[in-house]
């Protein structure tokens, strides 16, 4: 079972602070002060300071609670922005590649959206390789699989730990 913290952590690795950086950059205002006013508390910092740092001083802050399950949300949220922001042509190649209807990696509000089978995920994992870093698939699939539900989890999952497995072999 994959959680945020655990994708963030043992998948990211260099793109870790992206990753953070990507939550301070795109998340609403309201996300934004919960985050600011967990991390003063948690830190003992003055909430204004917190405000005033520059994204990638925050990133790092935040990195520092990846051991905090109360932020869970706030790194679920910042997978989701990383890839909807600063990875939007990663998340377009896998959605048009398992054929699901999306707005520049978007997917619609309302759209039925299946997930892929196994077989699926595995093929699509295996071409996207050659566009994308390995590091970038394996952290996508996970995050889709967090993100996305059980089903979507049942599918990519299996696929991620098959390709960490052969990476280790």
């Amino acid at each position: 079972m994959w959680t945020a913290r655990s994708i963030i952590k043992q998948l990211a690795g260099d793109l870790r602070r992206p990753i953070l950086a990507a939550f301070w950059r795109h998340a609403e205002a309201d996300s934004r002060q919960v985050a600011i006013s967990e991390l003063a508390r948690s830190l003992s910092y003055r909430p204004q300071k917190l405000r005033q740092a520059p994204a990638e001083k925050k990133a790092g802050l935040l990195a520092t609670r990846l051991n905090t399950p109360e932020y869970e949300q706030i790194f679920e949220m910042a997978l989701m922005l990383f890839f909807t922001h600063e990875r939007k042509e990663m998340l377009a190649a896998f959605l048009d590649a398992w054929g699901i209807p999306h707005q520049d990696g978007t997917i619609e509000d309302d759209a039925d959206v299946q997930a892929p089978t196994v077989e699926s995920v595995r093929g699509v994992a295996e071409s996207q390789s050659t566009a994308f870093s390995e590091q970038e698939v394996d952290l996508y699939l996970a995050t889709a699989g967090l993100l996305m539900g059980e089903e979507w989890a049942a599918a990519t999952w299996p696929v991620l730990d098959e390709r960490r497995q052969a990476a280790r072999d």
